[in-house]
């Protein structure tokens, strides 16, 4: 079980970059970003108008997602997160490395052993291809706005919303609000920590609605996802365990026209 879970005032995006993707590509990591990019090669198309909706401080979807996107924005409620996110789009001193998360992305797509030139060409394409950095809230109806409703080809949203709750049924609400950005026809792709109540963050603990597999089946069918295109995996992580969870769950589909 987790310990006290606190408020995201308490939130330090460098702490949480340290903690997850500071050393290495993490056994999460490792299945998440290899089912983005099957999902994206599988697509075989390339999507115009994309946003990554809850980001955290974080670069790997966005480099995994640069092939096959023509511009990504990139939205997050703490404004320290797109802070982060400004200083390696801007190739800044303080920049957090994300190297070998590119480097893996490229494997995934069947190069073998990339090396640092490819690694850097990959970088350099998803610092061009990267759009607005946008300030988002889940909880209201529009979480961007009215005009931007229905306006993506693609949402990737990577444990957010599942991540900001205790309360399932105000993950359900989020969750619905977010998708409201997808135009009928546009393709969605979400990942949530499997049944966990918190996760750990240094020495803090935050919140979780402990959504499991048949939760997000409904929930992704209720907003929209074409039932007949929706895939649903999950990876049991038990190495996981010491920072609040043992599984992931990794959705992708399309809306219905």
């Amino acid at each position: 079980m987790p310990g006290k879970i606190v408020g995201f005032e308490q939130w330090r995006a460098g702490e949480y970059f340290q903690d997850y993707y500071g050393t290495q590509v993490d056994a999460d990591e490792l299945a998440a970003i290899r089912f983005q990019v099957q999902f994206l090669r599988q697509a075989a198309r390339r999507f115009d108008r994309a946003i990554e909706y809850g980001s955290g401080p974080t670069l790997m979807r966005a480099l995994a997602a640069a092939p096959a996107v023509e511009r990504l924005d990139m939205a997050d409620w703490l404004p320290g997160n797109l802070d982060r996110l400004r200083q390696w789009a801007e190739d800044g001193p303080q920049a957090d490395n994300w190297g070998r998360f590119a480097r893996y992305a490229l494997e995934c797509e069947g190069i073998a052993a990339p090396g640092d030139e490819a690694v850097c060409d990959r970088e350099g394409r998803t610092r061009k291809m990267l759009g607005e950095l946008l300030w988002t809230d889940a909880r209201r109806p529009h979480p961007l706005g009215e005009a931007r409703n229905r306006s993506y080809d693609l949402l990737i949203s990577g444990f957010c919303v599942d991540c900001l709750t205790e309360s399932r049924e105000e993950w359900r609400a989020c969750l619905s609000n977010v998708l409201s950005l997808v135009r009928l026809g546009g393709a969605a792709i979400v990942f949530a920590l499997r049944d966990c109540a918190g996760y750990r963050v240094a020495d803090q603990w935050f919140p979780a609605a402990r959504v499991t597999r048949q939760m997000l089946t409904s929930a992704l069918t209720e907003c929209g996802l074409d039932p007949g295109s929706l895939q649903v995996a999950e990876c049991d992580l038990p190495s996981h365990a010491h920072q609040g969870y043992e599984g992931i769950l990794m959705a992708s589909g399309w809306m219905a026209p």
